[in-house]
């Protein structure tokens, strides 16, 4: 190198620059790069780039290349393509200097093209290595080994610092909250019997026979149900909802760090919780034993399913009835005369599912799969749809609904979920598919994301006008906000209610980190799904599925369901095939390390 050359650096701690060399003392370069007005501290020449040399090039070519820029991302990834038919890119041990690059993209390349080769190359990309002043490219497998490692590294940081999982072999890890949390809670453990402020306001439901149900495995039991017939017969549902108000107040420790949260995780090994288990699982929860502190929605029904009235109350219930799915099942089947209220709630909740279907709504009952880790081994579980599942499903609803339509008439903000209806295929074109599964997956398509709004807004998916999440106050802290803001409002609890603006800060960063808990979930997993896969390369029969829509017609990939997993995927089609038709599906190949799954599907 000599002075005058263009060079490119990475100062320490910055991005990197083009300069000139203008001065060379002891194997150092000072150099000049505008805007600073002063030579740099000496570089030794092994650290510099080496990009238009003084001898070949004017000396006002060289100057104009210090104003270069980076070239725009899709035309840097032109490099890359076309460096694939270029032997001395493509050959092992082999790389290319920085003027054989520029000529990838350009004829004759001058300073500034080769400069803004070289910013383009020195920043954050993955396409090319830089080693001196040679430049080698990353192959298929590199790329992919990168960009998996990559994610893998975000994915475990999300977990690390978002959610602080510092003991993932731990179900029930009490170490993952901050100390103070954790002093807190085993406070409130000690004294939840105790009298509270607000408990003489509350009235006494006990003597409703009251349900929870739930899997086997549920620990936090948000919700349970009651039906209650008054002396004119009118049958009333209740719907009664844990209330962890009783015990933690706003801007707390738990609070902050159970908004700080968002929601409970569920992970395939293991569960983080968004309070602390001895909390959600215990004082907070409804189950057998002692009253609970309760919100309990009264909700009475018209023929026609519609909503004629809705009353809330801060209450005491008593759980009657701990069921899981299978024993509400048969209760609801055999409707014994001594105890009739499930089948009697599971009917009121038939009409009033009809009533949904009849202003739009959206019901897609289908088995779905989900993979476990228990004891080290992963299992597929499939849960199946039931009368159960379906009961309680339209009774946390039709909660929701019931206080949403409360909160609107009474103009106080809540988090109001919206969504928008089918955007994508006309009423006629959803009817000429298939029912079921083939046409759910082309109505999920053109369905609006689901929004938190502090005023009302349709979720047309439920068929509703207006909607808000009520009934998981341990578990989601959208449901908390909600609860809280009805008691604010109601005089039951100490403060003043946010109004719409107040709220809306509160919606947008719950929303974003109800998004990264839910990518959390996905990519757990997705991981877990590779691996099982993998575990199974003896069993690699074809599986029957059906095609569900296209993903990428022009690369014949499709989204196809299988039933024996209850999962979609994506799989490439090697017939023509259109929505509905059965098919064969069968894995080709599958690496956890590198994030590959490929199915490849036959017209069965």
């Amino acid at each position: 190198m000599q002075i005058g050359d263009l060079v490119g650096c990475v100062p320490e701690g910055r991005t990197s620059r083009i300069a000139l060399i203008k001065e060379l003392r002891a194997g150092k370069a000072f150099l000049h790069s505008p805007p600073e007005a002063k030579l740099s501290k000496g570089y030794p020449l092994r650290d510099l780039f080496l990009i238009a040399s003084c001898s070949d090039w004017q000396d006002q070519d060289l100057l104009i290349g210090l104003s270069s820029i980076r070239l725009a991302p899709s035309i840097f990834a032109t490099a890359w393509m076309q460096s694939q038919g270029k032997a001395n890119f493509c050959s092992s041990g082999l790389g290319a200097s920085i003027l054989d690059f520029s000529r990838l993209l350009f004829n004759s390349p001058s300073p500034a093209e080769l400069a803004s080769c070289w910013l383009s190359l020195a920043a954050n990309q993955d396409l090319f290595r830089l080693k001196r002043d040679t430049i080698y490219v990353r192959n298929i497998d590199e790329l992919r080994s990168l960009r998996v490692a990559r994610r893998r590294k975000h994915l475990a940081l999300e977990i690390k610092v978002a959610l602080e999982l510092v003991q993932p072999s731990t179900f029930i890890a009490n170490e993952e909250f901050p100390h103070e949390c954790l002093i807190e809670a085993e406070k409130l453990l000690s004294q939840w019997l105790d009298f509270k402020e607000g408990d003489n306001d509350r009235i006494d439901l006990s003597y409703l026979r009251c349900f929870s149900i739930d899997d086997p495995s549920t620990l936090e039991v948000d919700d349970a149900l009651s039906l209650e017939i008054d002396l004119d017969g009118r049958q009333k549902i209740w719907v009664h909802v844990a209330d962890p108000h009783r015990l933690i107040t706003a801007n707390s420790c738990l609070d902050l760090e159970a908004k700080r949260r968002a929601s409970s995780l569920y992970l395939s090994d293991r569960l983080v919780p968004m309070f602390p288990l001895q909390l959600g699982a215990g004082p907070f929860s409804l189950t057998p034993g002692p009253n609970k502190a309760a919100l309990s929605v009264a909700v009475c029904l018209d023929c026609d399913g519609s909503i004629l009235s809705c009353e809330i109350y801060r209450s005491w219930v008593r759980i009657t009835y701990a069921l899981s799915y299978n024993d509400a099942d048969e209760l609801i089947e055999l409707a014994p005369p001594e105890d009739p209220d499930l089948s009697l709630l599971h009917n009121l909740l038939i009409t009033r599912r009809t009533w949904r279907l009849g202003q739009g709504a959206l019901m897609m009952d289908q088995a779905e799969g989900r993979l476990f880790r228990s004891e080290g081994e992963l299992k597929l579980e499939i849960t199946e749809p039931c009368s159960a599942r379906g009961m309680v499903a339209e009774a946390m609803v039709l909660a929701g609904a019931a206080v949403a339509n409360w909160a609107q008439k009474e103009q106080l903000a809540m988090p109001f979920r919206g969504q928008a209806g089918n955007q994508s295929l006309s009423d006629q074109q959803l009817l000429a598919l298939p029912p079921g599964a083939v046409r759910w997956a082309h109505q999920r398509l053109g369905l609006g994301r689901s929004r938190l709004h502090s005023i009302p807004a349709p979720h047309q998916a439920l068929g509703l006008e207006s909607y808000l999440q009520w009934t998981s106050p341990i578990r989601r802290y959208a449901d908390l906000i909600a609860h809280r803001q009805w008691l604010q409002y109601s005089g039951l609890l100490k403060g003043t209610p946010n109004n719409e603006e107040d709220i809306k800060p509160q919606l947008e960063q719950l929303e974003q980190q109800s998004k990264e808990v839910a990518q959390i979930s996905r990519e757990d997993q997705r991981a877990c799904l590779l691996e099982w896969l993998q575990l199974q390369k003896q069993n690699r029969d074809l599986k029957p599925a059906i095609m569900l829509r296209w993903l990428r017609e022009d690369q014949d990939l499709a989204l196809v369901r299988i039933e024996a997993w209850a999962m979609e995927l994506p799989a490439r089609l090697r017939d023509r095939a259109i929505p509905g038709d059965s098919l064969n599906v069968q894995i080709q190949e599958v690496d956890p390390g590198r994030d590959l799954l490929h199915l490849r599907a036959t017209i069965g």
